[in-house]
């Protein structure tokens, strides 16, 4: 008789607690990384891209620069997709791919 009188408030004190925490939904750690990372790029925009190694690096270019050599056609959850200046290649990039992503600044901007 005496666990008892221990052990209800103690369950009913653990309930509470689990009741009273927010609800998260699990995310893979990468993921989340990976939607801020690719935050910096927008469809359309004009951005140099080389290669090296199969490791890419995005260059993105201020708007109105010409020649664009290539631009953003499409941002995926875990990709991104370029197209060249001509419009014939599109390059699908995984974001494991991508080694960094650099921004032209033009008069110190």
């Amino acid at each position: 008789m005496h666990n008892r009188r221990t052990i209800y408030p103690a369950l009913l004190l653990a309930a509470s607690i689990l009741a009273a925490m927010p609800i998260v939904t699990a995310t893979p750690p990468g993921d989340q990384k990976a939607s801020r990372f690719l935050d910096h790029l927008k469809v359309g925009q004009p951005v140099s891209l080389n290669e090296k190694d199969g490791r890419y690096e995005i260059g993105i270019l201020p708007p109105g620069y010409q020649p664009v050599p290539q631009k953003v056609i499409e941002i995926g959850h875990d990709y991104v997709v370029f197209r060249d200046l001509v419009g014939i290649t599109d390059t699908i990039v995984p974001v494991y791919s991508i080694k960094a992503i650099k921004v032209l600044r033009v008069g110190g901007k």
